[in-house]
């Protein structure tokens, strides 16, 4: 395996900010599992002791990553319909997650969270009240939105044209499974199964959880 090469020892000081944008760059380019101190300490320049002035541990780094991501996300509007808010509030999501899937990752498997998507989730609870439903419809309307949107995340970023999983799907014995046949030839006729989503997609579907939670329009 080819080794990275060394980087120059840093000359400007390591600021909290620029820690987490390189922590950043390197979960965008390779994935959430090459973020660790050290391999934050080389990119940085620095050593690793150097980091701990500015967080206590992998897990404070992650929610300071966390808290990066949510700044990102548009403040819920404040006028509109219900349905039209959580559009709103739910693609300005979507982009966020599209750019940094690994966010999928850290809060189901790790329970980290940013206190700073507060005011987001507030926006689509105060829709879900305007709509007329009580909390606990509300909390059955989170879950189901936010596994959507994972879901959507997740599925978004395979879209590798050759894996073992694909050419499984597209040998799939016509006699023996022929609905099932139908489907995947139908969808990767028009990218609609397990082909790349895209934005266009995503408010289709999204059209469709809010039809089964708020009602049809």
């Amino acid at each position: 395996m080819p080794t990275r090469p060394a980087r120059p020892r840093r000359t400007t000081p390591l600021t909290s900010g620029s820690m987490v944008a390189t922590a950043l760059r390197v979960a965008r380019d390779e994935g959430l599992a090459a973020v660790s101190m050290r391999r934050l300490a080389e990119e940085s320049g620095v050593s690793a002791m150097a980091l701990y002035r500015h967080v206590t541990d992998r897990e404070d780094l992650l929610i300071r990553m966390l808290d990066a991501v949510a700044e990102s996300i548009p403040a819920p509007p404040a006028a509109g319909t219900p349905r039209e808010r959580l559009t709103v509030i739910m693609h300005g999501m979507y982009e966020a997650f599209r750019r940094d899937p690994w966010v999928v990752q850290v809060l189901v498997t790790e329970g980290l969270a940013s206190t700073r998507v507060l005011p987001v989730l507030e926006g689509v609870f105060a829709a879900f009240a305007d709509a007329g439903l009580e909390p606990a419809r509300g909390r059955d309307a989170y879950a189901l939105l936010f596994s959507f949107l994972f879901g959507e995340t997740l599925v978004a970023h395979h879209d590798r044209a050759d894996t073992q999983a694909r050419r499984m799907m597209l040998a799939v014995d016509p006699e023996r499974f022929p609905r099932l046949r139908e489907a995947i030839a139908a969808g990767y006729r028009t990218g609609d199964l397990a082909g790349p989503r895209d934005r266009e997609r995503f408010a289709a579907h999204l059209d469709r959880v809010l039809d089964g939670v708020l009602g049809p329009r």
